[in-house]
């Protein structure tokens, strides 16, 4: 893949970069999603700023949002929490639903990436250990259930860009799909070159709680590799 497409590909939904470069179909992995094996639990964004409780007003106040602060502690539901820091909760007074707190979120975390500081991002379940480590400020998002995800989706809104994490059985990882398969092709062929493909290399398995290209997953992963 070219430079040109890199570029597209990191700025823009997977699906509308594939559109974008002019594909005709998309490489899946095709699960039952009501499967009770599959999970859902969402990306936290973490931060280490500088003066985070002021960053965290200013963002707040940037965005014209009312908001109470406190020092509950952020293990009892971090999800109700615009912004966690070490030393406070800061929580908005008229909580919107879900989907546009999530909108909030991104447009918070792009005011303080704006700011020059680095957005990582990690499970929900990582609060504690990273706001111990290596993070002092962080923004959450709600965890949505899958039927709230098939809602959503069937209505024609889109939720914003790493807000769901979903959690499946085995995931397949360096299956590279080369942008030919995907543009000139037919399904049918697409399916068969990529099916060759796929069996020419090796299949690595490894556990879940494995690391690869420094993010941690979950589940077992299938890694083909060249």
């Amino acid at each position: 893949m070219d430079k040109q497409s890199l570029v597209i590909l990191d700025g823009m939904h997977r699906y509308n970069a594939l559109k974008k470069l002019g594909c005709q179909h998309a490489p899946a992995c095709l699960v039952e999603y009501d499967d009770e094996r599959i999970g859902v639990g969402a990306w936290f964004r973490f931060f280490n700023a500088k003066e985070p409780e002021s960053l965290a007003t200013a963002a707040l106040e940037s965005l014209s949002q009312k908001y109470e602060r406190n020092t509950t502690s952020h293990q009892n539901d971090p999800t109700r929490a615009t912004i966690i820091t070490k030393l406070s909760n800061f929580q908005l007074i008229a909580e919107p639903d879900k989907l546009a707190r999530c909108c909030l979120a991104v447009r918070i975390e792009k005011y303080i990436s704006g700011q020059s500081f680095r957005c990582e991002y990690a499970p929900e379940n990582a609060v504690t250990q990273w706001l111990n480590s290596n993070a002092n400020l962080v923004i959450p998002v709600p965890i949505f259930s899958k039927a709230e995800i098939k809602e959503t989706a069937t209505s024609g809104r889109l939720l914003p860009h790493k807000v769901t994490r979903h959690i499946i059985p085995s995931r397949p990882l360096g299956v590279d799909v080369p942008l030919d398969l995907l543009i000139n092709y037919t399904s049918e062929e697409a399916n068969e070159k990529l099916d060759r493909l796929l069996s020419s290399r090796r299949l690595d398995r490894k556990p879940p709680g494995s690391t690869v290209d420094g993010r941690r997953y979950q589940e077992e992963l299938l890694v083909f590799e060249r």
